[in-house]
């Protein structure tokens, strides 16, 4: 693992010193200083320097945009409480993704500080006229715009994960029912293949026109890997198999 690295002439750090310095203060960064390509110097943030040792997962991203923060991982599947309060592998899920979800909004923030300080130097170019350094400025954001943005669309998708409802099911059916736009109280639903060939959820009447009254059963949930979300299909234990196995047993 290691920290995240950038590469500039001296040209170019003397006019962004501020945002070198912000990014090895507050996103570990190490920015090389080069002469005619030469590496010649460098700016390391603080704990570095006395450590001599890069700290492990104090930056946000690698070289290639990557979370640097140890990765939080969890299997997901369907935790029920007892008596005693939620079980240990919910607790273990539960903060992995607390923790994955600090990871993705920590890489937003520090390289969306990093970047606030590049406009930051273009501004001040502007103001001492020097539209060539504005250009070459602006330049450098543009590439970097892919990382605050893929950290802020994980992040939403770990929140998705985690503030997600249990299943609600029909009292009297045990069929999935929800609440759809256009349709008044709780309804009936399926997936069902439409008209165009797409998998899609269709609102029913139950056969006997029972009312679908609510109870609540704990919803598969996706397993956390490498600080993200893992697609249901990736996770084994997330099927509903196994848990219908379990409710039959208890039943």
């Amino acid at each position: 693992m290691t920290a995240v690295e950038y590469e500039h002439p001296i040209r170019r750090v003397r006019d962004e010193i501020a945002s070198v310095v912000d990014r090895a203060k507050d996103g570990g960064a190490i920015t090389y200083v080069t002469r005619n390509g030469e590496r010649v110097a460098a700016v390391v943030p603080l704990t570095v320097a006395e450590q001599g040792t890069r700290p492990d997962g104090r930056t946000a991203l690698d070289v290639q945009g990557e979370l640097l923060r140890p990765a939080p991982a969890a299997p997901g599947g369907r935790f029920t409480w007892d008596a005693g309060g939620p079980t240990p592998q919910e607790v273990e899920w539960t903060r992995a993704g607390l923790e994955a979800l600090h990871a993705q909004l920590t890489t937003a923030t520090a390289e969306s500080v990093a970047l606030l300080g590049i406009v930051g130097q273009a501004l001040a170019a502007v103001s001492d006229r020097h539209m060539g350094t504005v250009q070459e400025l602006l330049d450098t954001i543009g590439p970097r715009l892919a990382n605050p943005e893929g950290a802020l669309a994980g992040a939403v998708e770990v929140y998705d994960e985690l503030a997600r409802p249990d299943d609600a099911l029909c009292v009297t059916c045990r069929e999935p029912i929800g609440v759809f736009y256009g349709h008044e109280g709780w309804q009936h639903y399926r997936m069902a293949v439409n008209e165009h060939g797409i998998n899609a959820t269709e609102v029913y009447q139950a056969e006997d026109g029972h009312t679908p009254e609510p109870t609540y059963v704990p919803r598969t949930r996706r397993a956390f890997a490498d600080g993200r979300v893992v697609a249901p299909y990736d996770d084994p234990a997330t099927t509903t198999d196994a848990f219908d196995d379990e409710e039959d047993q208890t039943s």
